[in-house]
């Protein structure tokens, strides 16, 4: 494999401290943690959007899609119909509630609507599930970097975490959307530099690539055939988990919510939402058409080429993934390579700066004002504090990760990153529908036993794989609520009240 060249890594330098640097400016003139960890509510909501997105888009997405339409076909993006359709449920009812509760985060909406053992049982489900996918996913993120430059896995790990680490602490939400939005001008840009050299590279037309990507099947967006109870891939299941999951991880999970409550208002913040669903869905278009193309480029390669090898070698080993790396070093011009690891590095940092920066808002908001009460000044500090040692703590699951996989190298950890918050997401999400869908139904002990129980239930489905994994989250979500609103808040909310 052809080493990055020093135009590449002139690339690479100059992206490092563009980012730096903007989190260096956005740290200018906070005086309160509502700038550090709200933007002092003062983002355009076009700004939230894009930086929705490139959180959306993590490391693993940058080369997961491609791999869907390498391997695969088009059938992934129904999720992407249940997505949409919840980010308009989202943003009618859920978006409105926060802001008009005025809250930093929401498990703070808890506290108000139940008490704070819901609030603090919820946010820690939150902190432990985001530590550990967090790490799972920067492992997964240096690994690509490993690939692509020949760094250790140990440094690629440490560079990854420190850069992040610094303009997150440095500039606060601030830092992390306005980088957001570079990282997504990057990140699309090294997907239409990748579609242009593989289109290129094909020596056909598009009538040409379309024959021949429908006559093997690749075109197919819709699956209806099969048990929809055990094929992940049946439209009934794509559509269903990907509503479930969207407004789990979109209404639930402070790392997505806490952007869309930097808008000026909750007008933009509902824009920010429904828009984002559109705008990931082009996307995830984009780089699943770089994966058709990439099939259609390997099906010309002699076998005997390097490529046509190397895809041969990944496949047997279970690293389709990797595929598309190798292609960039082997064919795009220097500069442009380092754009195409800019944007690996894009989707990874975008995807760690923001989760930082929730993990400490959920602290802070829902952990640290209990505890010791300060200044604003002081309070900001501490975030800074906090998100040191949150990056720190990710850095070194990701370390002890990379070791576990040395030692099980037969871990499918892609699919435990991903799967490890699915988890909790149904937990979080049963409780959530029933503050936010009922009245007085839904008590502390309820509630607790609501997120323990679900947990349990859809670990113990998924380790049966009792059905396909989209139905985890719609399982998780409906034990929830129900043991959830066994309980009654009644009294609790009378009291409130007054």
């Amino acid at each position: 494999m052809t080493p990055l060249s020093s135009t590449d890594w002139a690339v690479l330098v100059l992206y490092f401290v563009v980012i730096a640097g903007v989190g260096a400016w956005m740290s200018r003139g906070q005086e309160s943690n509502n700038d550090f960890l709200l933007g002092g509510r003062s983002i355009p909501w076009w700004a939230a959007l894009l930086s929705l997105v490139a959180t959306e888009i993590s490391a693993a997405t940058f080369l997961g899609a491609p791999e869907q339409g390498y391997r695969r076909n088009l059938t992934y993006l129904q999720f992407g119909i249940g997505s949409i359709l919840a980010r308009f449920v989202l943003a009618h009812y859920f978006i409105s509630v926060y802001y008009k509760a005025g809250v930093t985060t929401v498990y703070e909406f808890l506290q108000r609507r139940f008490g704070r053992i819901t609030q603090k049982t919820t946010a820690g489900l939150f902190l432990f599930g985001r530590l550990f996918a967090d790490g799972s996913r920067l492992f997964m993120a240096a690994i690509t970097i490993e690939v692509a430059t020949g760094m250790g896995i140990t440094w690629s790990i440490l560079l990854l975490c420190f850069v992040t680490i610094c303009y997150t602490a440095a500039g606060g939400i601030k830092a992390v959307i306005w980088t957001d939005v570079l990282q997504a001008v990057v990140l699309v840009g090294a997907g239409l530099a990748l579609l242009a050299s593989l289109f290129s590279d094909t020596g056909l037309s598009l009538g040409q690539c379309g024959q021949e990507l429908s006559e093997a099947g690749k075109l197919v967006l819709f699956q209806t055939e099969g048990n929809p109870l055990t094929d992940p891939y049946h439209l009934l299941t794509a559509l269903i988990g990907g509503f479930f999951l969207t407004m789990a991880t979109h209404g639930t999970d402070h790392d997505m919510v806490q952007r869309l409550l930097t808008c000026k208002d909750d007008a933009g913040s509902r824009r920010s939402t429904w828009l984002s669903g559109l705008v990931g869905m082009a996307v995830t278009v984009l780089f699943m058409t770089v994966g058709l193309f990439l099939f259609l480029n390997l099906q010309h390669q002699p076998p005997e080429s390097d490529l046509a090898v190397t895809a041969a070698h990944l496949s047997k080993d279970g690293k389709n993934g990797h595929y598309l790396l190798y292609y960039a070093l082997a064919k795009l011009p220097k500069g442009i390579i380092g754009l195409i690891v800019a944007g690996v590095l894009a989707a990874a940092m975008s995807s760690l700066s923001s989760a930082f920066n929730a993990m400490t808002a959920t602290f802070i908001s829902d952990f640290y004002r209990d505890i010791k009460k300060t200044t604003p000044r002081e309070e900001l500090i501490a975030s800074r504090i906090v998100t040191l040692l949150f990056g720190t703590s990710v850095a070194a699951v990701a370390l002890g990760v990379a070791y576990y996989n040395r030692t099980h190298p037969e871990i499918d950890l892609l699919s435990l990153a991903l799967g490890v918050m699915t988890f909790f997401y149904g937990g979080l999400l049963g409780i959530f529908l029933v503050a936010l869908f009922t009245k007085t139904r839904g008590s502390e002990v309820t509630n607790v036993a609501a997120a323990v129980i679900s947990t349990i239930v859809v670990f113990t489905v998924a380790h049966h794989q009792l059905v396909a994994w989209p139905w985890n989250i719609v399982i998780g979500t409906v034990v929830a609520f129900v043991i959830s609103a066994l309980g009654s808040s009644e009294g609790f909310s009378s009291q409130r009240d007054n």
